[in-house]
């Protein structure tokens, strides 16, 4: 995977789509598909997929989702979100198993993680996870 990858999680995503979403994630965002810097994973597009409101808006988000590269989540993926889950809860932080994953498939892709999630920067606390935060953005 590209050096300059970045996965998007579902809570940049989600400001993304929102039509009075903040202007630095909605203008970081397009200019990452621009540049076709963007990847996505199955657990990201179930978790937006989900929050659709009926069959159309469904069929239109996974058409614009199954565009983009999609990052792999195979049997390595699990065993090394369970392990990382593991690392943290002896370290006394735990960790929603979603989260686990995507962290993973970051960084086995080597792809920097978008995201406005705190247990994203704990993860990054103990794992060479790259992130680049939008929180203070929204």
């Amino acid at each position: 995977m590209s050096g300059n990858a970045i996965l998007v999680d579902s809570s940049v995503w989600i400001h993304y789509f929102r039509r009075h979403g903040r202007r630095a994630v909605k203008e970081s965002l397009a200019k990452a598909l621009a540049k076709g810097q963007v990847r996505t994973c199955p657990i990201i597009k179930a978790e937006l997929l989900v929050g659709t409101r009926d069959d159309a808006g469904f069929e239109k988000l996974a058409g614009l989702l199954d565009a983009l590269p999609e990052i792999p989540i195979d049997e390595r993926t699990w065993r090394e979100a369970a392990r990382l889950g593991v690392t943290l809860r002896h370290r006394g932080k735990t960790i929603p198993l979603p989260d686990l994953i995507i962290a993973q498939v970051a960084m086995q892709a080597e792809a920097e993680l978008w995201h406005t999630d705190a247990h994203f920067e704990e993860i990054a606390r103990f794992a060479p996870l790259a992130t680049r935060d939008f929180s203070s953005s929204v």
